[in-house]
């Protein structure tokens, strides 16, 4: 996967976090929003310094946790929830209740691993060949609404065993 599809995928997967981090920590809402475009800036500036072994929403949060500071040491102008020193401790919270990206990934892996060899066919069609699902449907010679339903069964299954497995 090229970087820009990849930045893409990361990014989106945290967006919303990134915003709820700086909604929690700045009380303005306009200064956030003006925050959180700022540092999506620096992110997608910066994405070729990211070191995929650290998790993406920790590294986003710590980006925009310093535009916070900078913003505010710079114009006074955000009015923060907290002082500086328990911005840090937000940020340092946030950053111990994420997953660790790999565990994540390993309870993933795991859970797809103990599906029916016929649901994991057609995740790897659907995910790793990214195929349509009409095309899915005839490959496996099966309806669209069928394939629909089976994927969206397979997915409960997946989510339900990774919340039933430890972090």
């Amino acid at each position: 996967m090229d970087a820009h599809a990849e930045f893409l995928k990361l990014f989106l997967r945290h967006q919303g976090d990134l915003k709820a981090f700086l909604t929690s920590v700045v009380r303005d809402r306009s200064a956030v929003d003006d925050l959180f475009q700022e540092a999506s800036l620096v992110l997608w500036k910066d994405f070729k310094d990211y070191d995929p072994a650290r998790s993406f929403g920790a590294w986003a949060r710590g980006v925009a946790a310093n535009k916070v500071l900078q913003d505010r040491d710079r114009a006074r102008r955000i009015p923060l929830a907290f002082s500086p020193a328990a911005l840090r401790a937000v940020l340092e919270a946030y950053d111990r209740s994420e997953p660790e990206p790999g565990d994540e990934k390993e309870r993933m892996r795991d859970c797809i691993s103990r599906l029916p060899e016929k649901s994991r066919r057609l995740l790897a069609l659907r995910y790793e060949e990214t195929l349509k699902l009409g095309e899915i449907a005839r490959r496996a010679g099966s309806t669209l609404d069928a394939v629909h339903k089976a994927l969206s069964r397979i997915r409960d299954a997946v989510q339900a065993c990774m919340e039933r497995r430890p972090a």
